[in-house]
């Protein structure tokens, strides 16, 4: 006898689940459906369609707001009707429900009559910024430079989607605590979830309302200080461009000048902006940055010298990106400049990074400033033994230098003597190239002709003496480039044969 009551009370709480659940999947579909006709992309064009529904939702919103006493009343009769009918309801259950579907149904039509009205507005103002930017960025392909109207006309197109965002999550979840409030049973669970969240909700909105003066205060100073920068990058883009010129100031000076510039700014607006910051005025904020303070402090004495040390090198000219330069025994190209450290590539291919300080403190070696302008001296020396007229190793010398490619004719190339040492005279020869990034090769071709100009001449590159064992009468020359030379003879003696 007691098994029934409770197997029917068993079956009626499924059926109300059951119930529960296809109205929230009913209700997720048409809130779904509506959100897609009103502001998705793939409505957009239909304006006809979209004012339809809004009519049609205005006219059923107001209906049903005008026949709200008479129709909640009726409704309440039939519930009352329908009390008798099933036993395990609380009275007044079904009342309750039908009362709730009603106004469920009456904040629908104002929820997607809401949707129409945000989506209507959100398009409208789309379309006219998708036309602006349109029209700006023709503008900027003709002219090949980058307006500030532009990224303006993108930050209130982001705020536009932003702001449809924003409102359309705002309506919904009103809507969902407000349908949750028309029903009895869900109407417990709204209440104790405000119980438990209202009053941290209510505080944060308090904290918000209360810190948008201070937000003001920050929006200034961010406007502010990004038409700064603005100004400064089209100041410094004129420097770097040769458009605008201020004696003394360096064209390759203007990007890390700029770079300077811009984070002095930075740590500026930082310092007036720290203020206004939440929670600056709290305990932990002061202890974390006395904390922060103290490791940037302790730990970034090398680092600040660095930036200093590079600020220096920047502004004295030592060196460029791509000079050659030699920096404490390191020979390379300069590939890359920081405020930190130098990157040079060494001709093994090898990243040297040097640290600026270090730098600093070196002696460097610029092979590419005289070479652009004067040209950068290649040498070769030579001893020659004193049998040799000193006219014809000049001539020799001059010869293949100019034979060599990358040799500049002005100035020209010229041979000095050295020293007249005890077995040979000593001859330099000093030819100019403008390209030190190849001076390596240059210089290795250059003594290959001053060799072969020796070889086919039958001139012999002497040692300061002669160390092997070798008939002195021949030459030390290859044949195959001086095949001419005088055949091996004997060494002549005279004989006295009348002695005293």
């Amino acid at each position: 006898m007691q098994a029934q009551p409770q197997l029917s009370e068993s079956v009626f709480l499924a059926v109300r689940l059951v119930a529960m659940l296809s109205y929230l999947v009913l209700l997720y579909l048409v809130l779904r459906r509506a959100l897609l006709v009103a502001v998705g992309r793939q409505h957009r064009h239909r304006v006809r369609a979209r004012h339809t529904l809004a009519g049609c939702m205005l006219l059923a919103f107001v209906c049903l707001l005008l026949i709200r006493h008479g129709a909640e009343k009726w409704l309440t009769q039939l519930g009352n009707y329908l009390d008798p009918l099933v036993l395990l309801l609380p009275p007044g259950w079904f009342a309750a429900s039908l009362i709730g579907l009603y106004r469920t149904l009456t904040a629908g039509c104002a929820l997607v009559l809401m949707f129409q009205i945000v989506g209507a507005i959100h398009w409208f103002l789309e379309s006219r910024l998708e036309t602006w930017i349109a029209i700006v960025q023709q503008q900027e392909e003709s002219l090949r430079r980058k307006s500030v109207r532009l990224q303006v006309l993108l930050a209130i197109q982001w705020a536009n989607r932003a702001a449809r965002t924003i409102v359309l999550a705002v309506l919904v979840v009103v809507y969902i605590v407000l349908d949750f409030r028309f029903f009895p049973r869900t109407a417990v669970v709204v209440d104790t979830f405000m119980a438990y969240l209202g009053t941290p909700a209510s505080q944060v909105a308090m904290a918000f309302f209360n810190y948008l003066p201070n937000l003001g205060y920050l929006s200034v100073i961010c406007a502010v200080g990004w038409l700064l920068l603005k100004l400064a990058r089209k100041i410094f883009n004129w420097l770097g461009d040769g458009t605008l010129s201020i004696r003394g100031f360096q064209p390759d000076w203007a990007e890390p000048t700029y770079k300077l510039c811009r984070t002095l700014l930075l740590l500026f607006l930082l310092m007036i902006s720290f203020p206004y910051l939440p929670g600056a005025s709290s305990q932990f904020f002061s202890g974390f940055s006395l904390f922060v303070g103290a490791l940037v402090t302790l730990g970034s004495t090398g680092a600040i010298g660095n930036v200093i040390a590079g600020i220096m090198l920047t502004y004295t000219s030592a060196f460029r990106v791509g000079d050659q330069v030699s920096i404490g025994g390191t020979i390379g190209s300069v590939v890359q400049k920081s405020l930190l450290v130098t990157h040079i590539l060494t001709f093994q291919n090898e990243d040297c990074t040097v640290s600026n300080s270090v730098i600093l403190s070196s002696s460097v070696i610029n092979y590419s400033t005289q070479a652009a302008s004067t040209g950068l001296i290649l040498t070769v020396r030579a001893g020659i033994g004193y049998d040799v007229d000193w006219r014809t190793i000049h001539r020799l010398m001059i010869e293949a230098a100019h034979q060599t490619e990358l040799i500049l004719p002005d100035p020209a190339p010229c041979v000095w003597q050295i020293s007249l040492d005890n077995y040979a005279v000593t001859y330099e020869l000093r030819a100019f190239t403008n390209n030190a990034a190849l001076r390596y090769e240059t210089h290795s071709r250059l003594q290959a002709n001053v060799l072969d100009a020796f070889n086919r001449a039958g001139v012999e590159i002497m040692t300061p003496s002669v160390l092997s064992h070798r008939d002195g009468s021949m030459l030390a020359v290859p044949r195959e480039q001086y095949p001419g030379r005088a055949r091996q003879h004997g060494i002549a003696v005279e004989l006295d044969r009348n002695p005293e």
